[in-house]
């Protein structure tokens, strides 16, 4: 059986798994912790992580070995592309293509690597792309190589924590996993066993076990609504979080009263088998999910989801050498040479439709999102058009409402009418809103408000139990005729000299 090494850390730790491969799964016979040095305040230069490394490795008796390892979601780049429509074989290309345009940070010499999600409306593909920095990667190599470590596999962190637990995701729900680290905690939202939205965020350092559980709560709720966002609408339906009671007991609690979700415990030792049960186990086992996840992975031949090592690349064209060394070396040469003409002109077509088929996504993205100040802007130029006075139309409405101790308007709202044809002005309407004292009141103030050049149309009536006084609501909707068809003295000028109002308007009272 062959030995197999994860490793991982942060600013602060270094966490080892080793276990040895076996028929069906991965037999675990060390977790370990190693405690990594830290930068004094006023020295210069890094810490020596590959000298800590080595050492804490040494006392385990590891030297000299081949481990995967494995980088937090905070130190990559990480987008959500959609590609065009385009072969198989040419997606790895046209994310890269895609990459060199969303990424903050990104050049040519940077190792990206990708997972397809789901196909997008124009027939293309969704999919979730990583790239990690040069200058960070020869880091990691150079504090490997300082520790006697080769590196086998350089995978991202949530994706291999997921992976832990394949078998138990088939089931197509939305998931969020919850794994606490010492100074991090990843977040990662999964449709069945598909890793869709991972993010890492900061704890507080604090040792309140209350305190911890706050902070995740309300990260939490960014996570999946950022999620929900990315997914349509679709929500977290259950959490789960890497971990045991003796240490997670309050943060369960809390989420499952305030996300209103099924919450449940998983202790990721329980989902490898031990090589020996003497073995000490560690005092927090979430955080070994990730390592755990990638020695799964690797002793039953699974490639990693994102490997940075080895990302997707375009198959090489296929060898057709020994078949033209049959024919001939002068019919190969000519072959040959044909075929890559045709071969590069397609490549170049390739690239100009996905450059038009963007182009054309982003315009009918842009065209999508003016829509709506479109038909808010003609909203506006109607009610301009309509050229109503609508401070004499409250006025009106206002002198032939019943008196305040019997009735009270409770909403108002103006809307102005289109112009008719040939131009001609329209009118408008009012809505009005409100209760009364009894409901014989609304058949009275529809006929006070109602005369040649306004009709009502009541929306009926009804009765709520749980006011004192006013019971009875009323909605009324007044229509309005053309400017040009109203008589030239407005109500409020009426009002104001006294006057009385129309024969339609004597049973009103002036509010």
């Amino acid at each position: 059986m062959s030995r197999l090494i994860a490793l991982e850390w942060d600013a602060k730790e270094a966490r080892v798994a080793v276990g040895r491969a076996r028929a069906g799964g991965v037999a675990v016979e060390q977790m370990f912790v190693v405690p990594l040095p830290q930068r004094e305040e006023g020295a210069s230069g890094e810490p020596d992580i590959g000298a800590a490394l080595a050492r804490g490795l040494a006392e385990h008796g590891i030297s000299r070995s081949e481990a995967l390892v494995a980088v937090g979601r905070a130190n990559i780049e990480l987008r959500f592309l959609s590609t065009p429509p385009v072969p198989e074989e040419e997606l790895p290309d046209v994310v890269r293509f895609q990459a060199v345009r969303s990424f903050t940070t990104f050049g040519d010499e940077w190792p990206l690597d990708f997972v397809p999600l789901e196909p997008n409306a124009d027939g293309g593909m969704n999919v979730l792309a990583a790239a990690i920095s040069p200058d960070l990667l020869e880091q990691i190599r150079k504090d490997c190589l300082a520790a006697g470590i080769t590196i086998g596999r350089l995978v991202l962190r949530p994706f291999a924590a997921a992976a832990l637990l394949k078998d138990q995701l088939a089931d197509d729900k939305c998931r969020m996993i919850v794994d606490l680290l010492r100074d991090d905690a990843d977040l990662t939202v999964l449709i069945g066993p598909k890793v869709i939205f991972p993010r890492t965020v900061r704890l507080p350092l604090v040792s309140e076990a209350d305190v911890l559980a706050r902070t995740l709560l309300a990260e939490g709720r960014r996570t999946m609504i950022a999620a929900q966002n990315q997914l349509g609408g679709r929500k977290v339906e259950e959490v789960i979080i890497f971990g045991d009671g003796q240490h997670h007991a309050t943060l369960k609690a809390l989420l499952e009263k305030e996300l209103s979700l099924p919450v449940r415990l998983l202790d990721p030792l329980e989902r490898v088998e031990w090589a020996d049960s003497r073995v000490k186990k560690p005092e927090y086992p979430g955080t070994f999910a990730p390592l755990l996840g990638l020695l799964v992975e690797e002793s039953t031949g699974v490639a990693p989801v994102i490997d940075f090592l080895h990302p997707k690349k375009k198959k090489p064209p296929r060898n057709y050498r020994k078949q033209y060394l049959y024919s001939g070396g002068a019919v190969a040469v000519v072959v040959l040479l044909g075929l890559g003409i045709m071969q590069w002109q397609l490549w170049g077509l390739d690239r100009e439709i996905n450059d038009l088929k963007v182009a054309r996504f982003k315009a009918e993205k842009a065209a999508k999102d003016a829509a709506k100040p479109i038909a808010d802007a003609k909203l506006l130029d109607d009610f301009t058009a309509a050229d109503m006075t609508w401070l004499d139309e409250m006025a009106l409405v206002s002198t032939r409402l019943p008196p305040p101790d019997a009735a009270m308007v409770t909403e108002l709202v103006f809307q102005g009418q289109p112009p008719g044809p040939g131009g001609s002005r329209g009118g408008g309407t009012i809505k009005v809103v409100g209760h009364v004292d009894k409901p014989d009141r609304i058949g009275e103030l529809e006929e006070n408000l109602r005369d040649k050049q306004h009709t009502v149309h009541g929306k009926g009536t009804g009765e709520d139990a749980n006011r004192q006084d006013l019971r009875w609501s009323f909605e009324e909707l007044i229509a309005i005729g053309s400017p040009l068809e109203r008589p030239t003295a407005s109500p409020a000028k009426n009002a104001a000299e006294g006057q009385k109002p129309a024969a339609s308007d004597k049973k009103g009272g002036g509010q």
